[in-house]
Order: structure tokens, then sequence, then C-alpha cells
């Protein structure tokens, strides 16, 4: 059989962005019966296999293929017999020409990818040429060669697959490789890549902010307005939103209102963590990384291959730790290191796929994070109301010299089953059951200094139980429609809150309470897409929710409370876009977004909860391709109301006292662009940027703050005070992102370098223009080299290069304004392995 050469076999289909791969065979098609000897396989393997055994050329999208089962075929058949009896039972469809190349679809009925893909370029499998060149079936190039006009980025933002580009909001994805050039680690780095989002903790809680909408409250039973989701389910607890990214798919960052679509109503937007399905191919890979400034070790492990004919696995294992790179000051606890992490986890995942019309996802996973790098606070300019007391000891940045060992531990685990059928004529029904415990202990000195004067130590918990239910489908090209059930139960609660006038965990009690916060919520949710006209698409979303809460307390002075309130709310989002051609769209958006009322469960018994935020948003987008570029642009307007603000103080006996209020209204208005794209065969760039020029509180006559005072060095509780027509708190007016990534071949191998460059203008922690963060910019870079296979590959990185100093968290309680700074500059290497 006479062999074409692989180089000039790459074809590419469509604006679909199918990356074809070709069999390539010199025979023309004939009747010819042909003896098949096939396995079951996956899906890939198998048609491979076909193509051998019948000399025949087949073109199909490895993407849309891979992952799937086929087989097994074995006899005499023709050529499109035996294709046909290879691919039954599957969704993958065979279409032959006269000339026998034969093309493999899947079916208009499943026309979409394996939940969880990414469409890539076929780079990725450039080091296989030979094998299958041997093998007659024509590979692709490597990444310098055969780089295309434009790499498809493929989401699940509105629960089906599309293109990045046809979807009518604002979206940033991220391939788990641009996560690895950007050097972002773990859900807390993502601000630095993602223009308009911000993140920032508050406490235990990780709390984002997109577009200036944020979550303050970090009580139990309370949620992040922006929601995070990990393999679609959603976290609710905000202890666990930080966590590391590891065996990533991809992740999307969604923007404004997300209640139609998700099982939980999301006000300011979404992060959705999709991590790696396993395969039926065998694989195993494994790195380990080292940090030269702070003796950072991490060591990774991802492996994956059949279990079955009809049963896939992976199991994923992690291990971070350092030194720390803040110095102990304080006579209890000088020499020592802190902000210091120890995180260890695993992921395991059982995907059954027999090949029809029904599959299975089994996933479960562990991990146990011990960082305090959030509670290592640092008196800000050196001032403190104490600071007038013999033996003070007032650090600078990066040292601590409290009294009280900090600690911050949270152990998470989670288990889901996802469920997918195909039904004929309805569409496909996905079901969603997860089960989550998240448990975390926490303790902090409350006065910030080496003075045994105040100190918090305290443990929370949730144990969460959700159930989805998601039917999708079409009734022909120009209708489709999505319609889902969500039911949410969580149980969430502080075991025990200890308040000290001195040194936890044994000094003298100051209060002592316990709380807790039951959740359960119903929601009922939907989308209708019509296209009258073949350019014109239009959209109609609701949700009805339906929440009940109710709150429990009782401290050690006798006070207690037992009450519940419920809550219900019609949410919606309506979308007309408009298709300019194959590469280019307009749209406006209008929807609105919904977070139940919240119980204080930080505080003394009230006469109830405050009320639930609303938020209606208008957004006006275009998307689209220019030449080899693609761009995106938005401009949004948010109406938001009563809005959630969480107060803090610290009585001279120690007591913390926390108060949560409503905000009366807000106003948001903004932009946001992209371009991104290929310079040339080898050098690819990315430009983000967002605007805020305005994100005011219109009337907010009673919130609480700090003001500074400067002849006692500490701040003067304030309430009420009249923060109308302040900035939102962690809204930046301005944001950025840059990254350049250059491949090349070199040494026998292929070089990668990749800088990423993140610009924040600063923001407020506190309503009133007040605790301003400046203005910040983190540069981070990396460049590896791998060898001709692709097997190996050593790396050389940086994170913070510029060394910036700003705080993660930044506190304002009586005590004074104190701050949690980011890590310093760290320079490491890395080594991994693929077989």
């Amino acid at each position: 059989m006479a062999r074409t050469d692989w180089r000039k076999g790459i074809r590419r289909s469509s604006w679909r962005g199918w990356a074809a791969w070709l069999a390539t065979a010199a025979a023309t098609a004939t009747a010819q019966e042909v003896e098949f000897q096939i396995p079951r396989l996956d899906a890939v393997e198998a048609l491979i296999r076909f193509a051998e055994q019948a000399d025949r050329t087949l073109v199909f999208p490895w993407e849309r293929v891979r992952g799937r089962r086929a087989g097994p075929l074995a006899g005499r058949y023709t050529a499109e017999e035996g294709l046909r009896r290879l691919l039954e039972g599957t969704p993958l469809r065979a279409h032959c020409d006269a000339a026998g190349t034969c093309t493999i679809e899947l079916d208009e009925f499943q026309n979409r990818p394996p939940e969880g893909e990414m469409k890539r370029r076929p780079t990725l499998f450039g080091a296989l040429a030979g094998f299958f060149a041997g093998a007659g079936i024509a590979a692709p190039l490597d990444d310098g060669a055969a780089r295309g006009p434009i790499e498809e980025i493929v989401v699940t933002a509105q629960r089906r697959s599309e293109r990045l580009l046809e979807v009518p909001m604002s979206i940033t994805a991220l391939s788990g490789q641009a996560l690895v050039d950007a050097a972002i680690t773990s859900t807390g780095d993502l601000g630095l890549v993602t223009p308009g989002l911000t993140t920032v903790s508050n406490g235990l809680a990780f709390t984002p902010a997109v577009r200036g909408i944020s979550s303050s409250g970090t009580s139990p039973g309370d949620e992040t307005n922006v929601a995070v989701y990990l393999d679609d389910v959603y976290l609710g607890a905000p202890l666990a939103g930080l966590f590391e990214l590891k065996d990533i798919e991809r992740v999307e960052v969604l923007k404004g209102p997300q209640g139609t679509l998700f099982g939980r109503n999301a006000t300011g937007g979404a992060i959705r963590v999709v991590t790696r399905a396993p395969a039926f191919e065998p694989g195993l890979e494994v790195s380990a990384d080292y940090g030269f400034e702070y003796d950072l070790v991490k060591l990774g492990t991802y492996a994956t291959g059949p279990l079955g004919e009809q049963l896939a696995g992976s199991l994923s294992l992690y291990y971070a730790a350092d030194d720390g790179y803040v110095e102990g000051k304080s006579p209890q606890l000088a020499g020592d290191h802190f902000a210091r992490t120890d995180d260890q986890g695993i992921r395991g995942k059982l995907l059954f796929d027999p090949g029809g019309r029904f599959r299975a996802t089994l996933a479960a996973d562990w991990s146990e994070r011990d960082d305090d790098r959030l509670f290592i606070l640092i008196p800000r300019h050196r001032r403190s109301a104490y600071e007038n007391r013999p033996g003070v000891i007032l650090p600078a940045p990066f040292e601590y010299a409290a009294s009280t060992r900090p600690i911050f531990s949270v152990e998470n685990w989670g288990i889901s089953l996802t469920a997918e059928w195909q039904l004929p004529r309805l569409g496909e029904l996905k079901s969603i059951t997860a089960y989550r415990e998240v448990d975390g202990l926490y303790q902090t000195d409350t006065d910030r200094t080496n003075l045994s004067v105040a100190s918090l130590r305290l443990r929370q918990t949730q144990d969460t139980l959700s159930q989805e239910f998601i039917l999708s489908g079409s009734a022909d090209e120009a209708l489709s429609w999505l319609a889902g059930l969500y039911y949410y139960d969580s149980d969430a609660a502080a075991p025990f809150f200890n308040s000290y006038s001195g040194d936890a965990p044994h000094g003298p009690l100051a209060f002592q309470f316990h709380s807790q916060v039951d959740t359960r919520s119903l929601a009922g949710f939907g989308e209708l897409t019509y296209s009258p006209a073949e350019r014109l698409h239009l959209t109609l979303g609701a949700r009805y929710t339906d929440e009940q809460k109710d709150y429990r307390y009782r401290d050690f002075l006798g006070a207690a409370a037992d009450e519940g309130e419920g809550w219900s709310s019609t949410t919606w989002r309506a979308v007309a876009r408009y298709d300019l051609g194959e590469a280019a769209n307009v749209y406006l958006s209008y929807s609105t977004g919904f977070k139940s009322g919240v119980y204080n469960a930080y505080g003394l018994p009230t006469t109830g909860p405050v009320d639930p935020e609303e938020l209606e948003a208008w957004e006006l987008g275009a998307k689209g391709q220019l030449g080899t570029l693609t761009f995106t642009a938005a401009a949004f307007r948010y109406d938001y109301s009563d809005i959630q603000v969480q107060g803090q103080s610290f009585l001279p006996d120690g007591t913390w006292v926390v108060s949560l209020t409503n905000a009366a209204e807000a106003e948001i208005e903004g932009y946001e662009l992209t371009l991104a794209g290929p310079l040339t065969d080898s050098l690819s760039f990315h430009l983000g940027y967002a605007g805020l020029p305005k994100a005011e509180y219109d009337r907010f006559p009673t919130a609480q703050v700090f003001l500074f005072n400067p002849a006692t060095g500490g701040t003067d509780v304030v309430v009420p005070y009249d923060a109308s027509g302040s900035r939102i708190i962690r809204a930046p007016k301005h944001q950025g992102t840059a990254s350049l990534v250059h491949e090349t071949a070199a040494f026998g191998g292929t070089l990668r370098a990749s800088l990423t460059y993140a610009y924040n203008d600063g923001f407020y922690w506190q309503p009133g223009n007040l605790t301003p963060e400046g203005s910040f910019q983190v540069l981070n870079a990396r460049i590896a080299w791998s060898d001709e296979s692709g097997r190996y590959t050593v790396a050389l990185w940086g994170e913070n290069l510029n060394d910036a100093t700003y705080s993660l968290y930044t506190p304002t309680t009586a005590a004074g304004i104190s701050d949690a700074y980011a890590q310093p500059r760290e320079v490491g290497i890395g080594i991994s392995a693929r077989f």
C-alpha cells in the first residue's frame, strides 16, 4: 500500500474547528469484502485499525471521537457494512463517497463533544506521527508546522457544548495548558489571568468578586454570590472555594447572573473548574517541582486507563508544602516561619461507557489544606491601637509579632455521580448527585501584637447534599431548549466559637457560643432558544427558587435563638444574538439575579435575617475573528439592591462582634475587551482589559466602618456611617492581563516559553472609600523543554518575579488595619514525564 507523506495530510473541516485525523490508503471504493478482526476498543484506536484493514481513507474529529467505545468487528464485510457494524451502538455515523473516503460524524441528535471536552490543536499528538505513519495513518504536524489560524475552544457555560465565540455572555476560558503556562496553581490565582475577577478572601471564606459583585459574609450558612463549581457540582461552603488546580481540563469564569442555567443561583457569576475525564487509552503522568526561595515542594501523579471493556478510571494525587515566607518576631514565636502551606489531596474517577446512549461517571475527592497565610495579619504602617503599651512589638511587612499561633486547616471530601442518557426524540437527560463535607479549624491573634490581649478560635463545618436533573435537546435546527430541577440541602454550623482575652486556646475565655444554619432549596429553571432567521437567535430563560433557612444559636450566658424564614424568587434571562457571519456576532442580554436572605450566625441573637440581594444586569457584546485573531467586547450595566455587607468589631474584653446589614442600592457600569491569536507560526498572545468607571453605592446610610485614629494608631468604629456615593468594595477601576507564548524546535526537542503579566488598579476593603489597596502588578514566567517524543519535560518557572507586595485579606477592626500579604517572588524548577 502506497503511503502519503503525513505532513501533507492535515485537513481542517470548517469553522467548527474539527482537527481531522486522516487514515490514507491507495485503494478506491469497491464492494470487495475484507476480513476484519477488531476487538472492542476506544473508538479512535478502532477506526485506526479499520483504516489499516480496509485500506480506506477515514476522516474523523479526534476530540469528538476519543473516549467513546467501538467494536468488536469480526468476519468478512464490505468496508461500508463493516464500518456501520463497527460503529453500531455509538452516536457516530459514517458517510462514504465514490472515491472511497469515509467521513465519521456524530448524528444530529448528539452533535456535540463529550462533556468536559475542549477543542485543541492536533499538535498534542504530533509525537505519535511516526507510529501512525507506519500504520497507514496520516498524523498531524508538530505545533510549529501545523498551527492553524484560529484555535477553537468549546465550553459548556450554557450546559451544552458550544464554541466560545457563540456563547452570548462574557466568559474567560482557560485550558489546563494555559494555567500551566501562566503559573496559575490555585483558584486564588485566577484573578491574575481573568479580567473583571478579583480573587480575595474574607477570613476563612474565599470571596471572589466579579465586576464588583462579591460577598463579605463568613458565617455558617452564608454563601458567595460568585458560585464555585467543581465538575458541575456546586461547592456551597465558602471555605472550600480555595483549592489547588490539579488534573484540570479547563476553567471557565462566567460573568453576570447565572440563575437560569445552573443549579444554584449566582448573582455575580460562576467559576467552573472542569477536571480531566478518564480515558480508555492508558496513560501515566508524574511531576515534581522545587521552589528555591521558600523550599517549596510539589509532587503530582495522574494515571488513567481501561479497567474493562466498558469501564475506565483515573487517579490523581498531589502534595505541596513550603517553609513559609513570613518570619516570627515575637518572643513566643521567634524563629518560626509562617505563611506556610501544607496541601495534599486525591481525586478518583470511574467512567462507565457501554457505547450506547448511556454513560456515567463516579467521582470522589479528598483534600486537607493547612495554610495560615490569610491569618498572618501584620499591622499596616506599623500602627496599632496597642502601639503605646510597654513591650509591644510592631513588625515590618513579612514579619509576624503576634502571641497566638495562627491556624487555618480545612479538610474537604466529596463524592458525586453524573449519569447521562440520550433519549430518542427528547434529547439528553443528565443527573448529578453529590454529597460533600467540609471541616475547618481557625485560630488567630486578634490584637495583632505580641501582647496577650485577644484571640479567636473557632470551627466551622458544612455538609451538603445536592441533586440536579437537566433535560436538553432540540426540536429542529431552529429550536433548542433546556429544563432543570435542583435540590440543595445544607447543614452548616459553628460547633464552637471561642473569643479569648488572652492567647488561644488556653487563655481566659471572654465569650463562647455555637450556632447552626440549615438550608433547604428547591428550584426549577430552563431556557428556550429560537432562531426565526438563519442569523438571528432569541433566548428566553426563567428560574423559580424556593428556599427555607432554620437558625439555632446558644451562648455560654444562656442566650438562645431558634427560628426560621423562607424566601422565593423568579429570575429571568433574555438574549438576542445576531450572527454577522460565521466568524462574528453581536448580542444583547438582560438577566436578573437573586441571593436569598442570610442569618448572622456569628452574631448575638437578632430580630431576624437580612433581606435577599437582587441584581438586574444589561450587557451588550460582540465576539468574532479578525483574520487570525479572536476578539470579544462587552459593555454592561448593573442595578444592585439590598447588598449584604458584613462588619466586625472587637470589644475591649476580647469579644468579637459581627454585624450583617443590607446596603440599600448600587450601580455598576463597565466594559471588557480581549484580543488573542498567533503573531507568527511560533508566537501567540492574549490581551484582556476590564474597566469599571462606575461602581458605587447609591444609598448606604447605615454602613459600619472603622476610621483610622492617628492619635492612637488604631481605628474607631462608626455606626451608622453614610457611605452613599462611595465605591463598592473589591471593585478596581482598571484590570489588565497580557500573555505571550513562544514555541519552537530546539536542542532536538521543543522549547516553550511563556510570560504572563497582570495589573490591578487597586480597590477599597471598606465602604466609604476606606482602607485602600494600592495598585499592583504581577509578572509570572515559565520556560520548558520537552524531548522529541513529548514524554519528558524540564521547566524553569517564576511567580511574582517583580516581587509585588499586595494583600490577600485586609481586615479592619478596633485594633487597627492589618494585611495578610501575598507571597513574594518564588523561582523554581520542575520535571515531568508522560507514559
